[in-house]
C-alpha cells in the first residue's frame, strides 16, 4: 500500500492556487497548442485562448457537444483529443512529432481508437469497478502511437471531470510518479499501478478538505516548484519561495 507520506504536510490550498496549468492568466500550454495544431483541426481557435483556463473551458464546451458518443463526428473526438494533448504542453507533442507523426498520418486510426475508448467512458459512472471497466478505457487509449500513461490519463482526467456521474480520474504523469515514489521511501512500489496512486489520494482527502482532482494539481504544482521532470532532484533556484522547501529537500533527501 502506498500513501502519501511527507505530501500529507504540503500546504495544499496554496499549491493549488499555483499550478499555472489552470490559470486565468498565463498560457503556458501554447507551445503544445502550437504542435496539436500541426493536425489542421483547433488552428480556428486559437484567437479564443488566452490563458490555460481558456483552454480548459473550450475542452468542457466540445466534451459538452454531445450527450452520446454516436452524436460526435470524427473530427469533434480529434478535437478534443488535440486539444487534451496540447493542454498538456511541450510533452504532449510526440504524436504530432515522432515516428511518422502518427496522428497526423494515422486520422482514420486514431478516431477510431479514440471513439472506442469514448463509448466506454459513457457507460461508467461512479460505482464502476476499476479494473473491469476504468482500466480498459486507460489501455484503449494507450494504444494510440505515441499515448503513454503520462498523457492516457489526462484524458481520463478531462473525460472524467466534464462527463456527468463519472468517477474522479486524476492524471499520473512521470512527475507524479518520481513525487510518489519519493514519498514511499523504504517501500517496494515498482509494481504499483494508477489506481494506487486514487487510493492514495482517496485515503487522504477527507482529512485535507479537497477532491483528489485538486489535491493531485496541488502536488503538481509543488513538484515542478521544486523539482526537474525529467529525474527527481532539487533545483538549484526556485520559483517560488515557500516554507514546503523543507518538504522538498526531505523528499530529495
Amino acid at each position: 500500500m502506498i500513501t502519501l507520506g511527507l505530501l500529507n504536510d504540503i500546504d495544499f490550498k496554496f499549491w493549488l492556487k499555483s499550478n499555472d496549468y489552470y490559470s486565468p492568466d498565463k498560457f503556458i500550454s501554447e507551445t503544445g497548442f502550437t504542435h496539436a495544431e500541426r493536425a489542421g483541426l483547433i488552428n480556428k481557435f486559437s484567437k479564443r485562448i488566452n490563458s490555460n483556463l481558456d483552454l480548459i473551458n473550450l475542452i468542457e464546451e466540445r466534451i459538452n457537444l454531445a450527450n452520446s458518443p454516436d452524436n460526435y463526428s470524427d473530427n469533434d473526438l480529434l478535437i478534443i483529443f488535440d486539444l487534451i494533448q496540447a493542454w498538456g504542453g511541450r510533452t504532449g507533442r510526440n504524436p504530432y512529432v515522432l515516428k511518422g507523426a502518427p496522428r497526423i498520418n494515422k486520422q482514420e486510426l486514431f478516431a477510431t481508437t479514440y471513439r472506442s475508448a469514448i463509448e466506454m467512458f459513457f457507460k461508467i459512472n461512479m460505482e464502476s469497478d476499476y479494473e473491469l471497466d476504468v482500466l480498459p478505457i486507460k489501455k484503449k487509449i494507450e494504444e494510440l502511437p505515441q499515448v503513454s500513461e503520462s498523457f492516457s490519463t489526462k484524458h481520463l482526467s478531462f473525460w472524467s471531470r466534464f462527463l456527468k456521474d463519472c468517477p474522479n480520474l486524476v492524471i499520473y504523469d512521470t512527475r507524479m510518479r518520481e513525487i510518489i515514489k519519493a514519498a514511499n521511501k523504504g517501500k517496494n512500489i515498482n509494481n504499483k499501478k494508477y489506481k494506487d496512486f486514487i487510493d492514495a489520494l482517496k485515503d487522504a482527502k477527507e482529512a485535507l478538505g479537497l477532491d483528489i482532482n485538486e489535491m493531485e494539481r496541488a502536488i503538481f504544482a509543488f513538484s515542478s516548484n521544486y523539482f526537474s521532470n525529467d529525474k527527481f532532484v532539487l533545483l538549484k533556484e526556485y520559483k517560488i519561495k515557500h516554507d514546503d522547501l523543507n518538504i522538498a529537500t526531505k523528499l530529495a533527501g
